[in-house]
């Protein structure tokens, strides 16, 4: 994946584009050559979002830790990890160095590893977000592997592993939403009735 993921960089970094997405080919180019100054005109949008993506999931991460009981420190590591990824990713521009080849690959495979973790050790979540998680967080691993063994075009493979993780982050919404309504229902339906007054 190092090696692959590197070389893409490299040609990008070397002018493969003209400071637009014109020539851009999500099938075959990284996600990370969006945030390249000479690739890409969305280079600040694009890096701003990695960078509050790590910050988000940071703070969600030690704000839910407690959940998971005696798997929260492998769910801890990952969690620092995605977010000391996506801040490299962000920091250090595709091309520039190996610093950012260690940022993708820390960020896309801790991003899994979260998935599986939350999907397999929070007993309280419903068994469809369960499921759903572990299945993310699986297909995620599978297309790391077929990125770091070379198989298919980079960019579809690459975000084949990247995606499981943002429709994990979804499908978390989707619980968490679910279940605030379920409790005001329950505690619309337990209300007491208003007592009228005699006259």
């Amino acid at each position: 994946m190092a090696l692959r993921v590197g070389r893409s960089a490299v040609s990008a970094g070397r002018g493969g584009y003209r400071g637009n997405v014109d020539g851009y080919r999500p099938v075959y180019d990284t996600v990370s050559e969006l945030g390249v100054p000479a690739v890409s005109d969305w280079h600040v949008l694009m890096n701003i979002a990695f960078c509050v993506s790590a910050v988000s999931v940071l703070v969600a991460g030690f704000c839910s830790a407690h959940l998971l009981a005696a798997r929260r420190w492998v769910y801890l590591a990952a969690v620092i990890g995605y977010s000391a990824g996506s801040v490299l990713v962000a920091s250090v521009h595709s091309g520039d160095g190996s610093a950012h080849v260690v940022g993708a690959v820390l960020a896309i495979g801790a991003g899994n590893v979260i998935a599986v973790v939350v999907g397999t050790g929070v007993r309280a979540c419903p068994r469809w977000f369960s499921g759903g998680s572990l299945a993310l967080g699986v297909v995620g691993f599978l297309a790391s592997v077929l990125l770091i063994a070379g198989i298919g075009p980079v960019g579809a493979v690459e975000r084949a592993s990247i995606y499981t993780f943002v429709a994990w982050e979804l499908l978390t919404a989707l619980a968490i939403g679910r279940r605030r309504v379920s409790a005001d229902s329950r505690n619309t339906a337990v209300r007491p009735a208003p007592r009228l007054r005699s006259f």
